[in-house]
């Protein structure tokens, strides 16, 4: 399906959001507050796929809306912010992704976002979606950002303050000021600090709704802040926009892969340090893939023999990794044998 582009809205110095008209008549997109959009970008005759979250309210948008940071070095991200033009169209996949939320009239839940950085796409969506769709609920964001001018959304996320002040509160962590500032904090995120902010809004560490999304290092020390206080991994919900850099102790093993791609036996060689995902986009074989960093689940196959190492933060259940299921994106060889069915 190909997306038209509307308009293109410059969120900070280097954060742009991409309006997109959401299809026809005869088939719309439909998604989930805190889903992601995989975009096909051509670019010197090789089509490359990225996925970005929503930023737009499925429930109240008209148009579709995914922002994207400029990355350093980064082909795709530099890319859109200098080549795209509204009139555009690009054509994507169908939204996916299992960080999101589904608002319920009815409920009534304490939300305890965390985003830092760009982190704060996808918590957007779920924001301005809960306000206008699950009335009796309260959010609590507490953002962290570089500086004050990297702050994304930050005058509609004082409007949406402004709009709702018995619902939803914002506290902002920033890592370069120098002082406090009334809801602007200084420095990084510690036990006192977050103590501080819970005792604020007269909350405990009790069964909320935790959502996490940003940097690997942020969220690993929002996690083990939670933990401290009782909050356990399996209550709270992660999105990694950037996988960690993984080390692999592999780099001498050339292991001979089979890949079984509807019916179709492909086979490669693939060192130890390299993903099985990888090799196979660098020999142009076409397998399922999109967020690249073992949240999404797309490029999920099954080992049927040999052995692979799969890198920790991935979603899938125990259950389904003991019965074979990996992620290409994030599996690596680790016998000289392997055969992968997708």
């Amino acid at each position: 399906m190909k997306l038209l582009i509307k308009d293109i809205i410059r969120e900070t110095d280097d954060a742009i959001s991409l309006c997109f008209k959401n299809g026809n008549f005869f088939k719309k997109l439909k998604y989930k507050p805190g889903q992601f959009l995989t975009i096909h970008v051509p670019i010197d005759t090789v089509v490359h796929k990225r996925a970005y979250s929503f930023s737009s309210n499925p429930y109240t948008d008209k148009d579709l809306k995914i922002t994207i940071k400029r990355v350093e070095k980064g082909l795709v991200s530099n890319f859109v912010h200098d080549n795209l033009h509204v009139g555009d169209k690009l054509v994507v996949d169908n939204p996916a992704g299992s960080f999101y939320v589904e608002p319920a009239s009815k409920q009534k839940k304490q939300y305890i976002l965390f985003a830092g950085g760009s982190g704060i796409t996808p918590m957007f969506s779920i924001i301005k979606s809960v306000l206008t769709e699950e009335k009796d609920s309260n959010i609590l964001l507490i953002y962290a950002n570089q500086s004050m001018e990297s702050i994304i959304f930050h005058d509609e996320i004082k409007a949406l303050e402004n709009k709702y002040p018995n619902n939803f509160s914002i506290e902002h962590i920033i890592s370069s000021n120098k002082e406090d500032n009334n809801n602007y904090y200084a420095g990084l995120v510690t036990h006192k600090l977050l103590n501080k902010i819970f005792s604020k809004h007269l909350l405990a560490y009790d069964d909320h709704t935790y959502m996490i999304c940003g940097p690997f290092g942020y969220m690993e020390k929002i996690k083990e802040l939670l933990k401290d206080n009782g909050v356990t991994r399996e209550k709270i919900m992660i999105e990694v926009f950037k996988a960690p850099v993984v080390k692999v102790s592999g780099k001498d093993l050339l292991s001979d892969v089979t890949l079984k791609v509807e019916g179709e036996a492909h086979q490669i060689q693939v060192r130890g340090d390299k993903s099985i995902l990888e090799q196979a986009m660098s020999e142009s074989i076409v397998i399922p893939y999109s967020c690249r960093a073992g949240m999404c689940s797309s490029c999920r196959a099954k080992c049927i023999s040999g052995e692979v190492m799969m890198t920790e933060g991935h979603l899938l259940p125990d259950s389904d990794v003991e019965n074979g299921d990996i992620l290409t994106c994030i599996s690596y060889p680790v016998s000289e044998k392997v055969v992968i069915e997708i």
